[in-house]
C-alpha cells in the first residue's frame, strides 16, 4: 500500500471515531436534564454550603450522563418524602422506603456509626444494650438507621424507659457542642463527622478531651437518592458504577478525608 493512501485511511478513521464522538455526545446532551435535588442542611464533611462529599459524589455521577442539579436544602424528615410528596426530581442519603412510587439508587453514601464516650467517664460501652441508662444524644432519626435492637429502646413509638434520656438532635454541630459541654455521657455519630467537628469547634470549647470510640453498631449506615423518574436513576446508578471502576469515587473519598 502506498504512503499516501495509508495516511488517507488513517486520517478518514481519525475523522470518523471524531464524529462518532460527536454524535454519541449529542445523543446524551438530547436526553440531559437539569434536575432539582434535595440535600440535608449542612452536614461537613458530607454537605458544605453547594460542595462536600455527598454533593460531588452526586454531581460526579450524573455528570457521566450529561446531567446538572440544582440543590434544594430540607431537614431529614421532609427530605424522605420530597420527591413522593413534594414532586422533587431527587433527593439524595435517603432510605429506602417500599411501595412510596420512588425509584431508588444503588448505596452511594455509608456512615461509619460509633458510640463515643469522654474517658475521665469510665463508661464501657461493648454491645448496644450497655447504653441502657445513659444519656445521648444522636442524630436526628438514628433510632431508624441503627438495627431493631436500637430502635426498639430509643423509637418515639417505644415505651422504653431509657429513651427519657436520649435526644436526636437535627444540627450536628450543636449535637457536638452539647457532648463537649457536657449535656450528655454518649454522642452516637459517624466517626468522619466527629473528628471534623472535633477539630472546627477547638476554637469555641475544650474539645482535647480524650475520648474513646466504642464500635457497636454491627454494620455501615447506607444511604440511596430516591428518583422520580426511572430513567435517571438508571443514568446515575452507571455514573456511580464508572466512578467506583474508575477510582474517582476513593479520589473524592480521600480529598475529604485528608
Amino acid at each position: 500500500m502506498k504512503k499516501g493512501i495509508r495516511n488517507c485511511q488513517c486520517v478518514t478513521v481519525r475523522c470518523s471515531l471524531f464524529f462518532l464522538f460527536l454524535f454519541g455526545a449529542a445523543v446524551s446532551s438530547i436526553h440531559a436534564e437539569e434536575l432539582n435535588i434535595g440535600f440535608t442542611p449542612d452536614i461537613p464533611p458530607f454537605i458544605m454550603g453547594e460542595k462536600g462529599l455527598e454533593v460531588d459524589i452526586v454531581r460526579s455521577a450524573l455528570q457521566y450522563k450529561g446531567h446538572t442539579f440544582k440543590m434544594k436544602r430540607y431537614p431529614y424528615k421532609r427530605l424522605q418524602i420530597s420527591v413522593s410528596k413534594m414532586g422533587l426530581d431527587g433527593a439524595a442519603a435517603v432510605r429506602k422506603t417500599e411501595g412510596d412510587g420512588v425509584f431508588y439508587s444503588d448505596d452511594f453514601i455509608a456512615f461509619h456509626n460509633v458510640a463515643i464516650t469522654k474517658k475521665k467517664s469510665g463508661i464501657v460501652l461493648e454491645k448496644i444494650s450497655d447504653l441502657k441508662g445513659k444519656s445521648i444524644l444522636a442524630w436526628q432519626n438514628a433510632h431508624r438507621d441503627l438495627g431493631k435492637e436500637f430502635e426498639d429502646m430509643f423509637s418515639p413509638a417505644t415505651n422504653s424507659p431509657h429513651r427519657k434520656k436520649y435526644d436526636e438532635i437535627p444540627i450536628q454541630r450543636n449535637q457536638n457542642m452539647m457532648f463537649w459541654k457536657e449535656r450528655a455521657e454518649v454522642i452516637v455519630i459517624d466517626e468522619t463527622i466527629f473528628l471534623w467537628y472535633r477539630k472546627q469547634l477547638s476554637e469555641q470549647v475544650n474539645t482535647t478531651e480524650e475520648v474513646i470510640f466504642h464500635n457497636i453498631f454491627d454494620n455501615e449506615t447506607h444511604f440511596q437518592v430516591a428518583f422520580k423518574d426511572q430513567r435517571i436513576r438508571d443514568d446515575f446508578n452507571e455514573g456511580l458504577r464508572h466512578l467506583r471502576e474508575s477510582g474517582i469515587y476513593q479520589q473524592l473519598l480521600d480529598k475529604y478525608i485528608e
